[in-house]
């Protein structure tokens, strides 16, 4: 049906489409946007995302934009390693990609999935590091990762 330049859903008989596409830790190249003091929680990293929407049954396409900010370090987790924020910033967000994608309905409009997996990447990824956030690309000074767009295009 759909995907995220994290994945191209395709339509299926069944409901479940398949996604293609996988964000990598690498994707993350977070920058540190506030140091971490010596008193929990403090410190701030974020990344802008670019990724391309594809509709498999249309081939319509769109880009999602999304950024992602982790603390440095929390009450919960203590301090959080940049390794450890970009392997779970990944993972979840190719779990969230995968459970909207996968439920797309033929015809969806691109935008609504996108607000969607943002949705239930900002869920998921709250769950798993307390204090992050997904959010509309809007801090100063982060750097902006393209990710399945054609060469040449940044939106």
């Amino acid at each position: 049906m759909g995907v995220l330049a994290v994945g191209s859903a395709e339509g299926c008989a069944y409901g479940q489409n398949p996604v293609t596409g996988r964000l990598t830790p690498q994707h993350f190249r977070f920058k540190v946007v506030t140091a971490a003091s010596p008193r929990k929680p403090s410190g701030w990293r974020a990344v802008c995302i670019h990724a391309r929407i594809t509709q498999g049954d249309s081939g319509a396409t769109t880009v999602c934009k999304f950024e992602v900010g982790l603390p440095i370090q929390n009450e919960q987790q203590g301090n959080i390693s940049l390794k450890y924020a970009q392997q779970v910033s990944a993972n979840t967000a190719n779990r969230a990609v995968y459970d909207v994608l996968s439920e797309a309905h033929p015809g969806e409009m691109l935008a609504v999935l996108c607000l969607d997996f943002k949705e239930e990447y900002g869920r998921t990824l709250g769950e798993r590091v307390s204090g992050s956030r997904v959010s509309e690309c809007v801090t100063a000074g982060i750097e902006t990762v393209y990710f399945d767009l054609p060469e040449g295009v940044k939106p």
